[in-house]
């Protein structure tokens, strides 16, 4: 009896329960380091750097602190060519898709820009299909333990 209520709950601790890490983003600053980001655990740090680069072609980048993370990918073009490409972690507060840019760079297009609170969650949809590993194989031990014990 208790052998079925403990496997019924760690079943739900692994669907249900987010893995207490810290969020992973992909970074890059330039056109040419997106096309291989790397992985990056946000942290202040890796979000104060996400904020000086945002500075560098915005104006009113806010300096915030907090343990709450949000990955961003922003895009700009030029003359249909990717000029300004950064992909990182940031204060939510920071709010980079509302940024004007500075009036040197008031030429550029904004082609993309998105925040987002998953892991690995500002690369491309695909990287999002690797995070769901855990529900799908929580589903499948799941149904071996109902077709095991019914």
């Amino acid at each position: 009896m208790y052998t079925k209520t403990i496997i019924a709950s760690v079943l739900i601790a692994i669907i249900c329960v987010q893995f207490a890490e810290s969020l992973v983003c992909y970074t890059c600053t330039t056109p040419n380091d997106c096309k291989k980001p790397k992985k990056t655990t946000c942290s202040n740090a890796a979000a104060n750097e996400t904020s000086h680069h945002l500075a560098v072609y915005h104006q009113g980048v806010i300096n915030a602190t907090s343990t709450r993370f949000d990955c961003m990918s922003l895009q700009y073009t030029w003359n249909n060519q990717v000029i300004h490409q950064l992909h990182g972690c940031l204060h939510p507060a920071v709010g980079p898709c509302n940024l004007s840019l500075k009036p040197a760079y008031g030429h550029y297009n904004k082609t993309h820009c998105r925040t987002c609170s998953g892991d690995k969650c500002n690369k491309s949809p695909a990287g999002k299909v690797s995070s769901s590993i855990y529900t799908i194989l929580a589903g499948v031990v799941g149904l071996l333990l109902v077709k095991t014990y019914a």
